[in-house]
């Protein structure tokens, strides 16, 4: 019987592997004013589309890259929704709270709307530099803002941010992001407000 129990333990012992945690994060960005007395769009309903990006946007690895354009993936730390899913939520809410439309609503939303919100992520990475001592994040979306009677588009913009990180490493990846993403968002915020004059 001590036999078997020594044998049994010998042959499933091994299989038994241990998953390292793997650190989930999120996006939370600080709330932003609208600065602007705009009322042009005060009657008009707003739909915000889910962002077009590359399919590495979609997934929940968290990506970095190293000189020479190399791309990794962090091992123990992820995204808690896809990019693409958390720049589309945080857009939108942060559209609805300016209040410079009548209603914002998602894209699956049943409502029709007067205008639709087009969001292209053009980028959203952590870079190292050659020596790995130093990092920063850059963030780029397009948004077009398109007439939904017409098909036309209303007005199209860039918007680029460059953050150097505080630490080396997934968190301080985030939080950078978070600090770019929140001056993009202030600066869609006042775009809107002018466009809605």
């Amino acid at each position: 019987m001590r036999v078997i129990l020594i044998v049994f333990t010998l042959l499933f012992g091994g299989c038994a592997t241990i998953k390292p945690t793997v650190a989930e994060y999120g996006l939370t960005i600080k709330e932003t004013q609208a600065n602007t007395t705009a009322s042009g769009c005060k009657e008009k309903s707003l739909k915000v589309e889910q962002a077009f990006s590359s399919n590495s946007l979609m997934s929940l690895n968290m990506d970095y890259t190293e000189h020479n354009n190399r791309v990794f993936s962090y091992s123990e730390s992820q995204w808690q929704e896809s990019p693409n899913t958390l720049v589309t939520s945080l857009l939108l809410r942060n559209i609805r709270d300016s209040e410079l439309f009548a209603s914002v609503h998602p894209s699956k939303s049943r409502v029709k709307s007067d205008v639709v919100l087009e969001i292209n992520i053009d980028e959203f990475m952590q870079f190292f530099a050659q020596d790995m001592k130093s990092s920063f994040v850059v963030v780029r979306l397009n948004l077009t803002l398109v007439d939904t009677k017409t098909n036309s588009v209303i007005k199209s913009q860039d918007f680029s941010s460059k953050i150097d990180t505080k630490t080396l490493d997934a968190k301080g990846g985030v939080e950078a992001i978070e600090s770019a993403l929140f001056e993009i968002v202030s600066q869609n915020i006042e775009w809107l407000g002018g466009v809605c004059k």
